[in-house]
């Protein structure tokens, strides 16, 4: 059985004090005298405003969250044992308002902070505090009493996508969920994610969202789009461009503000965006004075002196107080913040006396997960039966065990090292079966700690030569971790790895076991998608798709010239795309806001080819060659339209613990993957 994961616990609300701040609301609401309730526990002070007050302002509510880092490759990962510091939090704001919505922005000054309560994050940097509903309550009726401030929050991808127009319904010619978000998710959408918000959360949204199939996890899309939208800057002001930020004076007559409290304002510090409010007009500048908020503030021991140092402060409007209940928050620390790249329990592993490798990741290394001869995987991004037209990608959570997947991304490696008198341990490898064995050397880690053993993450560091100290097994979260694995820092190819273990003693060292192999295949390529040709013609032009019947579009600025009483155009793609490991690739032809062209006219050799899209049949069939006809009729309008070439690697990595053991590895995982990109415009003549 796997641990239980422990998120560890606030310290009894009812113990907690009532700051003089919260006293003073507490006695204006309730008529009694605010010494009476000054510097007293919340659960003395609810006995004596019991029959006061209404009895719901007497309740708790839970807020959750979790503390994360984003890596370097991008990814969020978990900040154990942080604490999580719950401040009651007085600001005044600057709010610079531009002229093009849907964002604006705020400078704070004149803050006043006190402390109500801290928890400390568990090994996955969850946590939970529980504050009493008439500390929320004044918060909300403070908020009413201000235009549009009740809607006061730090968005996040959903609220940016509830904020686009619709898109265009799309018929696709199989059957496909339509819950939201992932309706919303077209193209245009994407595009529009990327315009706002860069590369990176696009095409994360993009891949999430691709080719959705009934029953699949959205535990990853879930994440994405409850993850807080990273700063940016506002955009320059014309009046920023032609003053000094020091000439306090002129922003003071811009603003109707008294210099003074200018002059505590750090225009380096704008933090936002925000999403403003529909229909309300505002000034360009608008101050705001004395805004209430509960806030957090991290701390987490970065350098091991025994002190903590800060990293996430000043988070704003973390929380939607007016959002039905769960209440979470996730705060995304700082570049010093101490991470780990695994957190959830794994199945306990039983050991003897031999040195084994038993796990990559939460995937077990038994016959039926992986080919210990091959090194592959058998269960992830398995082949269809055969080739058809729109065959649907495997089923989640069962099937036979054909697949040929090899590994990619940092693996995590779990076994048994605790074998008698062992004291230190190292991996080997030889790679595609030349030479003798290499150790792993120079990979490092950070690990959580147990939650009998709480504070920051452990540092585990080898020795030049490899070798790991054996840790207290009481003292980590993961006691048969045995090496983070990032695979993007060695060559592809197949992996003979070996567990060794010795002992150090006074008298010496000793070699006390070595493992038998287990084979790992890694391919971290991505596939290669391609356009061939691009041709184009009237639909009435019957025939082959000769020079004298259609024209070929260049690959640099594509234009088609129609003439709207010839009729419908055709567009015919060839278009092909190969990688070492393939899994899958297919097309999309979209429009520019009022529809996309129709997909008329597979290859001629349907149903041995499909229609638009293919997925592999078995572990040769790595290269796709496709042609592919649309038509665009009249009716849509003229403009910039796009075609894409999706294509992804079945190779995959099973340290993911949301949906994989859940579907005991029966999974499809998008992980490798290219896309390319033609533009093309369509122009009335």
């Amino acid at each position: 059985m796997p641990r239980k994961r422990i998120v560890n616990k606030q310290q009894d609300p009812n113990q907690l004090i009532i700051t003089k701040k919260r006293a003073q609301y507490l006695a204006e609401l309730a008529k009694v005298d605010q010494k009476e309730i000054a510097g007293k526990k919340i659960g003395e002070v609810n006995e004596l405003l019991k029959w006061r007050i209404d009895p719901e302002l007497l309740l708790f509510r839970r807020v959750c969250g979790r503390v994360v880092k984003q890596d370097a490759n991008g990814d969020y990962c978990p900040v154990p044992g942080a604490t999580v510091h719950v401040e009651d939090t007085d600001c005044s704001f600057l709010g610079f308002f531009p002229t093009k919505p849907p964002f604006f922005w705020l400078y704070p000054f004149k803050c006043r902070r006190e402390k109500i309560a801290t928890v400390t994050t568990d090994a996955c940097g969850y946590f939970c505090v529980y504050l009493p509903y008439w500390d929320i309550d004044r918060l909300l009726k403070l908020r009413r009493t201000r235009l549009c401030l009740i809607d006061l929050y730090r968005p996040r991808l959903k609220d940016i996508i509830e904020l686009l127009p619709d898109p265009p319904v799309i018929k696709k010619p199989r059957p496909e969920p339509d819950p939201f978000p992932i309706k919303r998710c077209c193209v245009e959408t994407v595009e529009q994610v990327r315009i706002n918000f860069g590369e990176d959360i696009a095409e994360r949204l993009s891949i999430l969202t691709e080719m959705p199939e009934l029953g699949a996890n959205t535990a990853d899309l879930t994440k994405l789009f409850d993850t807080p939208l990273p700063p940016s800057p506002p955009p320059m002001h014309s009046f920023m461009q032609q003053h000094d930020e020091s000439d306090f004076s002129a922003v003071a007559e811009m603003t109707g503000m008294d210099e003074k409290l200018v002059n505590k304002i750090n225009f380096s510090r704008a933090k936002g965006p925000f999403v403003r409010c529909k229909d309300v007009w505002v000034a360009e500048w608008t101050p705001i004075l004395d805004v209430p908020d509960i806030t957090f503030k991290v701390t987490q021991d970065v350098d091991a002196d025994g002190n903590e140092e800060t990293i996430y402060s000043e988070g704003f409007f973390d929380v939607r107080w007016d959002a039905p209940s769960p209440l979470n928050v996730t705060l995304v620390a700082n570049a010093s913040a101490l991470c780990v790249p695994i957190c959830e329990p794994i199945p306990d592993i039983p050991c003897t006396n031999i040195s084994v490798i038993n796990t990559v990741g939460y995937m077990p290394l038994l016959n039926s997960h992986h080919n210990d001869t091959t090194g592959y995987g058998k269960r992830v991004n398995r082949p269809v039966a055969a080739l058809g037209n729109y065959p649907p990608p495997p089923s989640t959570g069962a099937g036979a065990n054909n697949s040929v997947a090899p590994y990619a991304y940092s693996l995590n490696l779990h076994g048994c090292h605790r074998i008698k008198k062992a004291t230190h341990y190292r991996l080997t490898y030889i790679l595609n079966g030349v030479g003798s064995p290499i150790p792993f050397t120079g990979l490092t880690w950070w690990t959580p700690k147990s939650a009998v053993a709480p504070g920051p993450p452990i540092h585990v560091v080898p020795d030049p030569d490899g070798w790991y100290p054996i840790l207290d097994a009481d003292l980590v979260e993961h006691p048969s971790w045995l090496l983070h694995w990032n695979t993007r820092r060695f060559p592809n190819g197949r992996y003979e790895v070996r567990l060794e273990t010795r002992r150090i003693s006074a008298g010496g060292i000793s070699e006390i076991r070595t493992s038998e192999p287990r084979m790992f295949t890694v391919d971290n390529s991505k596939p290669e998608p391609g356009f061939l040709e691009i041709r184009w013609r009237y639909e009435d032009v019957s025939g082959p798709w000769t020079n004298a019947n259609s024209t070929i579009l260049p690959a640099v600025c594509p234009v088609i010239e129609r003439n709207l009483t010839r009729g419908p155009v055709r567009v015919r793609i060839s278009w092909r795309a190969t990688a070492t490991h393939l899994r899958d690739a297919h097309i999309t032809f979209s429009g520019c806001g009022a529809g996309n062209p129709l997909l008329v006219q597979p290859t001629p050799a349907a149903p041995d080819i499909e229609e638009y899209r293919h997925w592999h049949i078995n572990q040769f069939d790595n290269t796709v060659l496709q042609v592919n006809e649309y038509q665009v009729p009249p009716t849509l309008a003229p403009g910039c339209y796009s075609l894409r070439i999706f294509a992804a690697s079945r190779a995959f990595n099973p340290s993911g613990f949301d949906h994989g053991p859940s579907a005991n590895w029966f999974i499809n995982q998008t992980l490798l993957w290219r896309r390319s990109h033609r533009a093309i415009s369509i122009v009335n003549l």
